[in-house]
């Protein structure tokens, strides 16, 4: 049996409905729990108390009526109850997924004999009727059929949230200590991921100071942390690492807002580079959100150079502590961007001519010497790894040795993907110093892939290639980049993109 549900409201703002809805078994004993949902919604809505009653006695009828027609004990089912409350009508909803009956309601069951009298079922739904200003009845295919009430409201409502927000204050001055994260912290830190970001930092198990404790206990996240006098932690900042490869993400970066303004993101990056070089790491990456140009700024005054967009990276999000609200719902992307910690050594791209002049131009920016390597084939078989990610919707397939005849294979395993797992966006990372991997660029964007640029040190015997197909609605223009190189690479790719879609 299921059990009883009620799902939080949306967050209101100015004009913007408010939606509640209840889930309870078919069975009368949660008839008040059914009731008093909709007086408590109807009070709400600022309803005198007779017409508060009248919906009471209406949420009866059209409860007992799905007890009776929709689920008359051959199959067990819920019964979803909805309210939405807008700025001048209330509707209140009853839906089930039973046996289907009416086309309307004209056409509820039992309302009239043969000889016009009323029955008691068409007196209930005439006290549905007399109960809201408007009754709809909608068949909804396989989620069944819903019941309307719609009540006209007498004075407006703005559905603004009664309590006062009010503002974090800032800490005292004081010192911090930058230092690895301690065990008893995990739980501090959480919470401050959660102050800063609400649920819509991507790595959900930083919102668990045990799946926190896990990352690090398996050696994929090295934490760091800045804790004030007082013993609070005040700021968080990670480096990911879950390929042995000789370079590190810097990632899980939070500062609470009671303490900023004070350089605590600045000791924490030099704290995590320090540790990095004592690791005999070649460089970081960070990857900026393209959906708020000042954290890129951040991350370019830093030494990172941009090098690859990472395009619809993750489910579009109410990043709250970076997205403004006027920002249109899709896929967030990055620019990834990577820093040097020791002089970057002389590379061999191979990539098909027409990449040759964007490939100099990254490698340019790091001052990095690049010689461009003629295409051959394979010779040794080939070999990848593959990843999905189902929170993300995304799947990732690491070329480790290039192979253009595994080309039907690879191609093969991104459709399934695609198709049976649902990713909305497919990645191939191909190892630049690797003469096939220019014979398999050409393959993958014959199949739709788009180039999208180069990721430092990613691969076992050097740099990456990155490919990108996406399986949904995506729209450049969204991107929002800071003044730079950054322009030129969406520009690219903007264009690659198009030539793809012809």
């Amino acid at each position: 049996m299921s059990e009883t549900s009620t799902s939080p409201a949306k967050r209101p703002g100015t004009g913007q409905p408010l939606t509640l809805n209840l889930t309870v078994p078919p069975d009368r004993r949660f008839l008040a729990i059914v009731q008093g949902f909709v007086r408590e919604l109807a009070g709400a809505a600022g309803l005198p108390s007779d017409e508060v009653l009248l919906l009471e006695v209406a949420s009866e009828e059209a409860f007992d009526n799905i007890l009776e027609h929709a689920y008359p004990g051959c199959r067990a089912g819920d019964i979803y109850i909805g309210g939405v409350l807008g700025v001048s009508e209330l509707e209140i909803s009853f839906r089930d997924e039973g046996i289907p009956f009416e086309t309307g309601p004209d056409q509820y069951p039992g309302t009239d004999t043969e000889d016009g009298e009323v029955t008691e079922r068409g007196l209930g739904f005439r006290l549905i009727r007399n109960a809201a200003d408007e009754v709809r009845f909608e068949n909804l295919g396989r989620r069944g059929k819903v019941l309307r009430l719609i009540k006209r409201l007498a004075e407006p409502t703005t559905n603004e949230p009664v309590q006062e927000v009010f503002a974090i204050p800032p800490a005292p001055e004081q010192n911090y200590e930058i230092r690895p994260m301690r065990p008893e912290e995990a739980a501090q830190v959480s919470r401050l991921f959660w102050l800063a970001y609400g649920y819509s930092y991507k790595n959900e198990d930083f919102y668990r100071p045990e799946g926190l404790l896990h990352l690090i206990g398996s050696g994929h996240v090295i934490s760091y942390v800045a804790v004030g006098e007082d013993g609070e932690v005040a700021g968080h900042a990670g480096l990911l690492r879950p390929d042995p490869v000789p370079m590190a993400e810097l990632a899980l970066l939070v500062v609470s807002p009671a303490h900023r303004g004070r350089h605590i993101m600045e000791s924490l990056l030099h704290a995590l580079a320090d540790r990095a070089g004592a690791m005999g790491l070649c460089g970081l990456s960070g990857n900026p959100v393209t959906s708020h140009p000042i954290s890129q700024k951040e991350t370019y005054r830093f030494g990172f150079v941009p090098c690859d967009l990472d395009l619809a990276a993750c489910p579009p999000r109410e990043f709250r502590a970076l997205v403004s609200g006027d920002a249109r719902p899709q896929r967030e992307s990055y620019i990834h961007c990577f820093k040097y910690l020791t002089p970057p050594p002389p590379v061999t791209a191979h990539v098909p001519t027409r990449h040759r002049a964007m490939v100099a131009r990254i490698y340019d920016n790091f001052k990095q010497p690049c010689t461009m390597g003629e295409p051959g084939p394979a010779t040794s078989a080939g070999d990848f790894r593959v990843h999905f990610d189902r929170s993300l919707q995304k799947g990732i397939i690491t070329v480790i040795t290039a192979d253009e005849h595994q080309w039907p294979e690879i191609l093969r395993v991104a459709q399934d993907m695609e198709d049976l797992a649902g990713a909305e966006v497919v990645d191939i990372d191909l190892p630049l110093a690797q003469p096939a991997t220019a014979l398999l660029m050409n393959l993958a964007e014959d199949a739709g892939f788009v180039f999208t640029g180069i990721r430092p040190c990613q691969s076992p015997d050097g740099d990456s290639a990155r490919l990108q197909r996406l399986s949904v609605p995506f729209d450049m223009g969204h991107l929002r980049i800071y003044p730079g190189f950054g322009e030129e690479l969406v520009e690219y790719v903007t264009e690659a993109i198009a030539a793809v879609r012809k």
